[in-house]
């Protein structure tokens, strides 16, 4: 039996052969075969050439591979956009470390880094600075985006249309009595988000919590991930609000910044969903 239970040969009943090749021709690119013809791929692969070929235009075609003019196929610039999402999540939870865990424990605060997988809030890192009940061990954990502030943020980072995709395809169920239910309020706060820099959860995630969160840009102005600061809702009355505010604001900025986004001359960039969810 392997780990998730299932047998050897029930296991192997669930694999795509097809994408079993595709992922075969990927891996035969090395530094020292950096362009193979079809018929070498093919030979390598175990198989004919019209077998393999079809395999071959679809990963041209999607920008995984690429063909020169001596018809020899190399590896794609796609490889290199998508390498670029996990190194990119791999560098911000580096540089974000310290940003979070000196506002945790300056402001008595929990911090969070999140992205967005699979249209659900993915939590990268935590510093604890209050004790908290709520979510004790989080990395690695997921929770919905339209009733957090990281998620909030997260979803302010997407395009029109991938926005309206998470919408017609998510039911926001409520899990407190202040959650957003309705599509068209949470559009409205989502755009509001964009303008004013920051979301707010007042509760809508758990009752008598509140987290403030903004977005954390990479160099081309996109938003790649949220950080976060919650607390009890108690300890934010009056003038505290605008300090938190400005606290995490500042956190993602000098974030952004330490990761190559320059205000002065970034693009902001909406992402799609399915880049996002990578």
């Amino acid at each position: 039996m392997t780990d998730d239970g299932m047998s050897q040969e029930t296991q192997e009943k669930y694999v795509n052969k097809s994408l079993q090749r595709a992922l075969r021709v990927l891996d035969l690119f090395t530094s020292e075969d950096r362009g193979l013809t079809a018929t070498e791929i093919s030979k390598r692969v175990g198989t004919l050439p019209g077998t393999v070929f079809a395999t071959l235009r679809t990963l041209e075609r999607a920008g995984y591979l690429v063909r020169d003019e001596n018809k020899r196929y190399a590896l794609g610039l796609k490889l290199l956009e998508r390498a670029s999402l996990v190194l990119a999540r791999m560098d911000v939870r580096a540089t974000a470390q310290q940003t979070l865990k000196d506002v945790a424990r300056e402001y008595k605060v929990n911090t969070h880094l999140a992205v967005l997988h699979e249209q659900s809030v993915m939590y990268l890192h935590r510093e604890e600075g209050y004790p908290s009940v709520i979510l004790k061990e989080v990395v690695g954990t997921r929770v919905p985006a339209y009733c957090t502030a990281l998620g909030k943020i997260l979803l302010s980072g997407l395009d029109e249309g991938s926005l309206d995709e998470y919408l017609e395809s998510t039911e926001l169920s409520p899990l407190t009595p202040f959650t957003i239910t309705e599509p068209g309020m949470l559009r409205s706060e989502i755009r509001q988000i964009r303008q004013q820099g920051y979301g707010v959860d007042n509760e809508e995630f758990h009752e008598g919590s509140l987290c403030l969160a903004a977005p954390v840009k990479g160099y081309e102005g996109a938003v790649i991930a949220a950080v976060s600061l919650s607390l009890p809702k108690s300890l934010a009355t009056g003038g505290q609000l605008s300090q938190y505010i400005n606290v995490i604001r500042e956190a993602s900025g000098r974030i952004s910044q330490e990761l190559g986004y320059d205000p002065a001359v970034s693009t902001s960039m909406p992402r799609d969903l399915e880049r996002a969810s990578d």
